[in-house]
């Protein structure tokens, strides 16, 4: 939870310096429970009871697009259904 005790402008510095580093050929590895932190990423992993349940690849998707299929994706593992 690297933004979970930061304000907003801190947390979007913070995220920016890791997308600069990754650009720079550096590894990220984030574990977050904010969608926001998440949407930033170019590959995001569900973990449900262990396992790696879906992932999703960022592609040509701006931030909001990931936004939302974080968010869809979220909303279909708290129903109990499977992520397409």
């Amino acid at each position: 939870e690297p933004t979970g005790a930061l304000d907003s402008k801190s947390s979007d510095e913070l995220l920016s310096l890791f997308a600069d580093f990754n650009k720079q050929g550096q590894t990220i590895l984030m574990v977050t429970h904010s969608v926001k932190a998440a949407s930033r990423a170019n590959r995001v992993l569900f973990i449900k009871d262990g396992q790696i349940y879906h992932q999703i690849y960022r592609g040509d998707s701006t931030d909001e697009v990931m936004y939302k299929k974080i968010s869809d994706t979220l909303t279909v593992i708290a129903a109990g259904g499977e992520a397409v």
